[in-house]
């Protein structure tokens, strides 16, 4: 399956069937996850796959709606945004990479934290959110229809609202962004806690570069830390849909002072291309 396929196949699966994930795509997932260079900020993460088919405890997700989940995909960081942005860039790649071998995937961003007492985390570490993996149910429950339904899932903001000229802050067309337009709208693509979509991208021509903000849309999501891991998702879809259309650039964190400060939102990070 290609990438952008599926970035435009994945949705956030609420119900598994309970199966215990086949050795070999979990064989799939741990060798991709050890072999491909992840990291953003210059920071590895230590990401595993872990299975929970006879716990000793039971955790509900989604006060219970997320059924049938026993194996999930999670790691550390360091308790800070840059780290929480590079964890949500790193693990949506692995999201990615379980769809395209056919599994359901949900990110989840509450979760009781003891129930994975494999991993220690140590003063000024987390976990900042799990990814539920395995195998979807052939038909959506009634309570996963809701949770859509109710999350506005399926609805994305239009470009006049995420993407702008840096120069004039006016809204950036499709057509402008030339061969990046499919990055721009795998942007757009990009799923986020509660939908929120808390990204803006801005397109500095003189520095012929693309600088992303934060814009915290969720009080509560912006303390947790989750609209850090939006961000992340969503630098990853951009930086893959560019690979795959064979557009070279890097990423560049500058100093804040060198860009232009906005009341409402906060500098992440640049593509230069």
């Amino acid at each position: 399956m290609e990438l952008v396929d599926a970035i435009k196949k994945r949705k956030s699966c609420r119900s598994f069937n309970a199966d215990v994930l086949k050795i070999s795509d979990r064989a799939e997932l741990e060798k991709f996850i050890n072999e491909k260079t992840l990291n953003l900020f210059d920071e590895s993460l230590d990401l595993k796959v872990f299975g929970k088919e006879q716990p000793q405890k039971t955790m509900k997700l989604d006060y219970g709606m997320i059924k049938g989940h026993n194996t999930y995909i999670l790691g550390k960081s360091k308790a800070t945004t840059d780290s929480r942005v590079n964890y949500g860039y790193q693990l949506e790649k692995v999201v990615l990479k379980a769809t395209a071998l056919g599994l359901g995937t949900c990110w989840v961003g509450y979760f009781d934290e003891s129930y994975f007492d494999e991993i220690s985390v140590e003063e000024g570490y987390e976990i900042p959110g799990i990814v539920v993996v395995g195998y979807a149910q052939n038909k959506q429950s009634g309570v996963e229809k809701l949770m859509r339904f109710s999350t506005k899932a399926d609805k994305r903001l239009p470009w006049s609202q995420l993407f702008f000229h840096f120069q004039t802050k006016v809204p950036l067309s499709n057509v402008l962004t030339g061969r990046y337009e499919e990055s721009f709208e795998m942007v757009r693509l990009a799923p986020s806690a509660g939908n929120t979509q808390p990204w803006r991208v801005f397109m500095d021509e003189a520095r012929r570069e693309f600088h992303f903000f934060k814009k915290p849309v969720n009080e509560k999501y912006e303390q947790k830390g989750l609209h850090d891991i939006d961000m992340g998702i969503a630098l990853a879809h951009f930086e893959l849909t560019s690979e795959k259309n064979r557009l070279k650039g890097s990423w560049v964190k500058h100093n804040e002072e060198l860009i232009d400060h906005f009341t409402d939102m906060k500098y992440c990070i640049s593509w230069e291309f």
